[in-house]
C-alpha cells in the first residue's frame, strides 16, 4: 500500500519504476494528461490496480488515472 501523499507526475516515475500505479488526479495540462496526483497503490500487475479502484466510493467530483511508468514495447507502439 502506498502512503498517500500529493506528488508531481515526475515523482511518481522516479519512485515507481516500472509499475503501474492508480492515483487520483488533482490538477491536469492543457492536455488533460495529470500534472499533480495522490498516488493510491502501486503494482506491478495492473489488474490488482483495476481491484482496488472497484472498491472505491463512487465520486464525481474526483478523476483517477492509472500510469505506467515504465518503457512501454511491442504491440503498444
Amino acid at each position: 500500500m502506498v502512503k498517500l501523499t500529493y506528488m508531481k507526475i515526475a515523482e511518481v516515475n522516479k519512485k515507481y519504476k516500472n509499475k503501474w500505479v492508480l492515483a487520483e488526479v488533482l490538477r491536469e495540462d492543457k492536455l488533460n494528461q495529470p500534472v499533480d496526483v495522490v498516488p493510491i497503490m502501486a503494482s506491478k500487475n495492473r489488474y490488482d490496480l483495476y481491484d482496488k479502484l472497484a472498491t472505491i466510493p463512487k465520486d464525481k467530483t474526483k478523476t483517477f488515472a492509472t500510469i505506467f511508468t515504465g518503457k512501454i514495447t511491442g504491440a503498444f507502439l
